[in-house]
């Protein structure tokens, strides 16, 4: 009999997967206990994790290249079944297999050890629509914050008002980021700056005093309290776990908390407590459901840059017709980034991005971040660009540069649209500029297509060709200068921190040298377009 995978989730063909080791790493020993280990150069040309798959040993056979495969009852299996299962997941490439309670001498342990594929444990107390759920979340977040859908978010509201109606205070529900994900809004609830400024902003402010509470009560096995601290109330607070694996917390401001020697009441802790598990309940399943939406429209997305859109990607994406779209690409700056920080940059944009403009969908496209913005006003866009850039500063260190392509009517293909976005976004790091508008580096961007044309047509001039010789650097950059400041020699020398008399010299030796004549204005804009484009070429 032929095994099967019936797979959870539906894997993008532009998806590239996440390496076992590095999920392993985020998952972390208290998820998963390896069982056995692949060797070292088994491990390297393993194929990346794209997904996770139930083995069903009753169904045909399917595709498991890249899945983790979910083994729910292999103690029930006679060992030639296990035998066959273990033929399949190795001839089809699956990534490993997890179950339950795998002794190391387990018929499966064996089959698993004689064929090379990895076998993990799944932690007792991690069930495994819970792990599907992190799992699912790790391959398209690579640990960002979380998004939720309408329906988890009511949820969370109105937990969080359950809770505030007995502490008197206010509650404010948080991912593990530290991002807010839903506050109470009970009438008279105590608040204080912190947790205003927080609801505000979505997010926990900064502060170095947050850092040792947040370790405190993740290390608490149950409720942790904190006393007054400046102008902050005291506050009572508990870690949401699924199993041993932190998602998140609860905070609640206690106005009758001042004396900590005095226990917690009853109905508090006891709120608390079930406040964590509902909210463990309702996270998991927006990681699960949401997620899966926002895989297909990233892959709805990809499909319609790269101009091959499917029939439905339109509904997919949410967008009308005629609805007005904006193209943004975010270009970090300096070497090329990694797929580990694109994603970080990715998952901060896609965050700020659907609390503004909401249906908003972003992807990582070669080396820079792209964007799909509801939206008809390139200046509304780029302020919220504006607030958005200092926290990817924060948070992943990045300096990036934005290019905002013109609104206009969405289409199926967007073929073509986020190259210029992202040239606008280059534009944008020539003049120093943060974020961008084709109106304001239009000559920028007409200058990049005189270059483009000259290098498709193969067009030079036998002078520009013979100033961009390397040995000519020099003579090239002072005349470029020269013919952009007008012939200006204060205004070059200060631009090139040189002696007026060095620049009048270098000018002098370069007609000489290369038979220029700077009275024919035709001849001398075809030499400053060369030049120009040339150097811009160097820069990027």
């Amino acid at each position: 009999m032929e095994s099967s995978i019936s797979s959870i989730i539906a894997t993008s063909p532009f998806s590239s997967g996440l390496p076992l080791a590095e999920l392993l790493a985020q998952l972390g020993p208290a998820t998963l206990r390896p069982v056995v280990q692949p060797e070292p150069t088994e491990r390297e040309t393993a194929p990346p994790v794209q997904g996770v798959a139930f083995l069903d040993a009753d169904a045909v056979a399917q595709q498991s290249a890249g899945q983790l495969l979910l083994l729910t009852s292999h103690a029930m299996l006679p060992d030639d079944r296990v035998e066959e299962l273990c033929d399949a997941a190795a001839a089809s490439r699956a990534s490993g297999i997890v179950a339950r309670t795998v002794p190391a001498d387990a018929p499966l342990a064996v089959s698993c050890a004689r064929r090379g594929i990895p076998l993990f444990e799944l932690h007792p107390q991690v069930d495994w629509r819970q792990f599907d759920a992190l799992v699912s979340r790790l391959l398209g977040e690579h640990g960002s914050g979380l998004q939720l859908g309408p329906t988890s978010g009511d949820k969370l509201f109105s937990l969080a008002n359950s809770i505030a109606g007995v502490f008197r205070g206010s509650v404010a529900i948080e991912d593990h980021r530290r991002n807010i994900l839903a506050y109470s809004a009970m009438p008279d609830q105590a608040i204080d700056d912190l947790r205003a400024n927080g609801i505000l902003y979505r997010r926990v402010p900064d502060k170095s005093i947050n850092e040792v509470r947040y370790r405190q009560m993740f290390a608490a096995q149950g409720v942790a309290r904190f006393a007054r601290s400046d102008t902050e109330a005291p506050r009572a607070a508990i870690a949401i776990r699924a199993g041993s694996i932190p998602l998140g917390s609860i905070w609640a401001i206690d106005p009758d908390g001042e004396d900590l020697s005095l226990p917690l009441s009853p109905a508090k802790q006891e709120v608390l407590e079930q406040g964590a598990l509902l909210a463990a309940d309702y996270l998991v399943d927006a990681w699960r459901f949401d997620h899966g939406d926002t895989r297909s429209r990233e892959a709805a997305l990809r499909r319609a840059l790269h101009g091959a859109p499917q029939e439905n990607d339109p509904t997919v994406l949410g967008f009308r017709p005629t609805q007005q779209v904006i193209l943004a690409a975010l270009l970090p700056s300096g070497a090329r980034s990694s797929d580990a920080e694109l994603g970080e940059i990715r998952a901060g944009a896609a965050r700020h991005l659907s609390v503004y403009f909401p249906g908003s969908v972003c992807v990582a496209l070669d080396g820079a971040v792209v964007a799909l913005v509801p939206s008809g006003s390139p200046e509304e866009v780029g302020r919220s660009f504006a607030r958005l850039l200092p926290e990817l500063r924060r948070l992943t260190g990045a300096e990036c540069r934005v290019g905002l392509d013109e609104p206009r009517r969405f289409r199926r293909s967007l073929a073509g649209r986020h190259e210029r976005a992202r040239l606008v976004a280059e534009c944008a790091r020539e003049r120093g500029l943060e974020i961008a508008t084709t109106r304001e580096v239009q000559a920028q961007l007409v200058l990049h297509e005189c270059g483009a044309a000259l290098r498709g047509a193969r067009l030079s001039t036998e002078d520009a060709d013979a100033l961009l010789e390397p040995d000519a650097a020099d003579a090239r950059t002072t005349l470029l200068a020269w013919l952009e400041e007008q012939g200006s020699a204060p205004r070059v020398a200060a631009r090139l921190n040189l002696h007026e008399q060095t620049v009048r010299y270098r000018v002098r030796q370069a007609v000489a040298r290369y038979g220029l004549d700077l009275d024919d204005a035709d001849r001398m804009l075809a030499l400053w377009v060369q030049l120009r484009t040339s150097a811009t070429d160097r820069r990027g």
